[in-house]
């Protein structure tokens, strides 16, 4: 897969997550915000896998899409309400997506965690050959 197709890959994948999240983040079960923490646990973990990968810079790419996302709901609706309410749930995940600013300009800079093995040098096979003195 060329770089190209990668980052196009985590780009979409970005908004794919931020949709899913902004969909989510107002479910509540026992007044657990669990929609919340999904969408943040999601959000982090797939930046985080892609910040610790060996192309660091997907996560930019990742970070893009999500963002595009956050300003397709931020955007507003034709009827005038908006899907990301002015509550604490919408603030957090404002701030979640300027957290989220941060991460991806930081893996600009940013070097491969996985780095590639070193060679193998073989060592030859079979009885030790005795050097002469």
């Amino acid at each position: 897969m060329t770089s190209v197709l990668r980052h196009v890959a985590a780009l979409v994948t970005g908004v794919a997550v931020g949709l899913a999240g902004m969909l989510v983040h107002r479910e509540t079960w026992n007044r657990l915000p669990f929609g919340l923490l999904l969408a943040l646990l999601t959000t982090f973990v797939v930046a985080w896998a892609l910040r610790v990968s060996a192309q660091p810079r997907l996560t930019t790419s990742y970070a893009l899409g999500w963002l595009v996302a956050f300003g397709i709901v931020v955007s507003g609706r034709p009827e005038g309400d908006f899907l990301l309410a002015s509550d604490p749930r919408g603030y957090v995940m404002m701030a979640s997506s300027v957290v989220l600013v941060v991460v991806g300009l930081t893996a600009l800079t940013a070097r491969p965690a996985i780095r590639p093995a070193p060679p193998i040098t073989r060592r030859p096979v079979g009885p030790k050959v005795p050097e002469k003195m």
